[in-house]
């Protein structure tokens, strides 16, 4: 009858828990939660609530598989708040940096998931490339702009052959002023002497 009984202890705490969560006791229900052998439910608990801190000390200490959901949840607060910056770090930390790469895309920040493809996922740089000059073209005259800030970035980042790619797309804009700084700038990269 005792062996019975303790084989119950669990699933008492994890019902106390449960009740001590809805009482908003979460604190206490967090220890019930650990006693009942489901910290997860404590992990959850806290990101449910966008208690980052509590839910990362829980996670780190109990769930260490929970500490990547934690910094993901924490990353779709930041984001929600379009502070892209505080997300990219955050899910940079979760080694997920395919995520990072498509809330850029969404948002529009192409140069940021060029760069985050670049560095983290780089096999996935040519397609991610090929996608982006496809949407710059559909946004035709501010894709023309995109293009050039595209130039600017692969000049920055090195990749002079990728630069003079974006830079050479402005010749067709209809805009012969941008169309001639882009010569100039393609020129430049090759040390041929303006004029």
């Amino acid at each position: 009858s005792r062996l019975a009984l303790k084989h119950k202890t669990p699933e008492v705490h994890l019902k106390y828990a449960m009740f001590l969560e809805d009482e908003g006791k979460f604190e206490e229900a967090e220890a019930e939660f650990i006693r009942a052998g489901k910290p997860k439910e404590a992990v959850l608990m806290f990101v449910h609530n966008q208690d980052w801190e509590a839910a990362q000390r829980v996670a780190e200490a109990h769930d260490p598989d929970s500490v990547a959901e934690v910094l993901v949840g924490q990353a779709r607060g930041a984001l929600e708040e379009k502070d892209f910056q505080k997300a990219e770090g955050l899910l940079l930390r979760a080694q997920r940096p395919g995520l990072a790469l498509n809330y850029y895309k969404e948002a529009g920040l192409w140069s940021d998931a060029l760069r985050i493809c670049k560095d983290y996922v780089p096999s996935q740089l040519e397609a991610l490339q090929e996608e982006y000059e496809r949407e710059a073209t559909k946004k035709g005259a501010r894709g023309v702009e995109g293009f050039v800030e595209q130039a600017r970035h692969w000049e920055q980042a090195g990749e002079y052959s990728r630069a003079v790619d974006c830079y050479l797309k402005v010749r067709d804009s209809g805009n012969s002023g941008l169309a001639e700084k882009c010569w100039m700038k393609v020129a430049g990269i090759y040390g041929v002497p303006a004029g």
